[in-house]
């Protein structure tokens, strides 16, 4: 990759603005001939995180559920693997045995199944058990995170570096638990 690089002239493209995002949604809504209110084309740019294919998809989703006219208090609802995620964590804090690490397992293979990349499927796990955790135990689990991250791009098997990461936030989770509540 280095000779190749050394010839070659590397231009970084930043990610797009909110702006920009609402004006590329609002120009492809009136060329398909949907009613895209302003409010709405907000929230869509905000919920995408300057990705604009993924608030393409959004306008796309919410055009399948509310037809052609959309209103102004139409839902902006995340990719379905992204809720997905939200509920492993969920089984995560709520009960850390080996009978829901199996059930975690079963979940992140269907995720996996369906081509979502493990290590996205990691970072979006780590963000979602961040927003629940206390403030002792998010230094730990980012380094844990990272860690498996980091084995997940050496490793060949992503479900074993995914298993082992749940299975440490578990078993954290549940020793914090124990010192803190008794």
């Amino acid at each position: 990759m280095e000779p190749v690089r050394s010839r070659c002239l590397c231009v970084r493209v930043p990610a797009p603005s909110h702006a920009h995002i609402q004006e590329q949604l609002a120009f492809i809504a009136r060329k398909e001939g949907v009613t895209l209110p302003p409010p709405l084309a907000s929230r869509v740019a905000l919920t995408s995180q300057r990705n604009l294919r993924r608030a393409l998809l959004m306008l796309e989703v919410a055009y399948v559920q509310q037809g052609p006219q959309l209103k102004e208090d139409t839902q902006v609802q995340p990719p379905d693997w992204e809720l997905y995620t939200a509920e492993i964590a969920n089984d995560m804090l709520q009960e850390q045995t080996p009978k829901r690490l199996y059930q975690v397992r079963g979940k992140l293979y269907e995720l996996l199944g369906n081509c979502i990349p493990p290590e996205l499927i990691l970072r979006t796990l780590l963000v979602e058990l961040l927003r629940r955790l206390d403030d002792e135990l998010k230094v730990g689990i980012a380094k844990n995170a990272a860690f498996y991250e980091h084995r997940l791009q050496e490793g060949q098997k992503a479900i074993f570096h995914l298993e082992a990461f749940v299975a440490k936030f578990m078993a954290a989770y549940k020793s914090w638990m124990i010192q803190t509540m008794g």
